[in-house]
């Protein structure tokens, strides 16, 4: 079954007269939000998880309870077997490697040769040739691979604008508050009709954003004085910092290239307090999902927030205690702690 035939059935099937959109709030999460959201009613309430969390957790299952949704939509969030609310029609749309098989509806990009995006998914499975540009925004944001109907959508709207707006769009998850930039980037994100009212945008929201994006441009500059330290036991290269900012995906991104023979981890021990934010990423032939895995017994407790993602692009949240045996399992000194 096709994933648009696969999307229609489960709304055949649902309740839709309260959906609630639970998405990732990086670009390609906002596009896949957009696209399933304006297949839906003007009654959709968007949601994301707070800062530093995951989707899969019981307060999180609490926060849905409380808005009392008709169906459920979890968008680039990850795919558990986890019943975020029982006895609610649900639907996964991820691009992530699945942990677990859940009961709910599943459209996964994860195995297909190239993988897609959420939003390329969420387009073919929901999309309108109005929405495609908005789609194809948040596939090139997450690095996904060229659709020759998205490519369409680009026609007219110039290279450099079609980066700003993503750029912009992706410094609300990057920001110190996600909490208050994401919803402003959604927002500003579904009343646009190109690229270019999103970023000539002058409203309360669009300022607020390139306040955000500012700021991590700031603290992606100071984040790059880390230098990286050799693990012994596998080959990582850790770049320790401390921000409020989630930039620790871009500087691990930024360095994959200069040692590619190590798996790069830019670990962030402020942007969560009590915790340490990590994102790992390589070129070599690694799997760090595998990697991970195979350390998880030494952390000595079952966390949700740790080895999600890609095979080549990972990462987690581990409190501060549980990332020292972390270190110490594949060899890394001990970092101190951020004042």
């Amino acid at each position: 079954m096709s994933d648009r035939k696969t999307f229609e059935a489960f709304l055949d099937q649902s309740d839709l007269s309260r959906p609630v959109v639970l998405h990732d709030g990086d670009v390609d999460g906002l596009g896949a939000a957009v696209v399933v959201g304006d297949r839906l009613s003007s009654e959709t309430v968007f949601l994301t998880p707070p800062k530093g969390e995951n989707a899969f957790t019981d307060s999180m299952a609490e926060r849905l309870r409380k808005l009392d949704p008709s169906a459920l939509f979890v968008l680039d969030l990850g795919i558990r077997d986890f019943d975020l609310l029982p006895g609610i029609p649900y639907l996964f749309m991820d691009h992530h490697r699945p942990e677990g098989l859940p009961k709910g509806t599943v459209i996964s990009g994860y195995g297909r040769d190239p993988v897609p995006t959420t939003s390329l998914l969420a387009w073919h499975a929901a999309g309108t040739p109005e929405n495609a540009w908005k789609a194809a925004i948040g596939n090139v944001g997450d690095l996904g691979p060229t659709d020759p109907e998205l490519d369409v959508a680009r026609r007219g709207q110039t290279i450099k604008r079609f980066d700003a707006a993503k750029s912009l769009l992706n410094s609300a998850k990057r920001s110190s508050d996600p909490d208050a930039a994401v919803p402003a980037a959604l927002r500003l994100f579904q009343r646009s009709q190109s690229a270019q009212e999103v970023i000539e945008a002058d409203d309360e929201d669009a300022l607020r954003l390139r306040s955000f994006h500012e700021e991590v441009k700031r603290e992606l500059a100071e984040s790059r004085r880390a230098a990286p330290v050799f693990a012994t036991k596998e080959p990582i290269a850790m770049l320790r910092f401390d921000s409020p900012c989630r930039v620790h995906p871009l500087l691990a991104q930024s360095w994959k290239g200069r040692l590619p023979k190590y798996v790069i981890m830019a670990a962030n021990g402020k942007f969560r307090p009590g915790y340490v934010s990590f994102s790992m990423r390589t070129d070599a032939e690694i799997n760090i999902l595998d990697l991970l895995a195979r350390h998880k017994p030494s952390l000595g407790v079952d966390t949700p927030e740790y080895g999600l993602g890609h095979d080549q692009a990972s990462g987690g949240s581990l409190l501060l205690e549980v990332f020292d045996r972390f270190c110490e399992s594949v060899g890394l000194p001990i970092p101190a702690r951020p004042q």
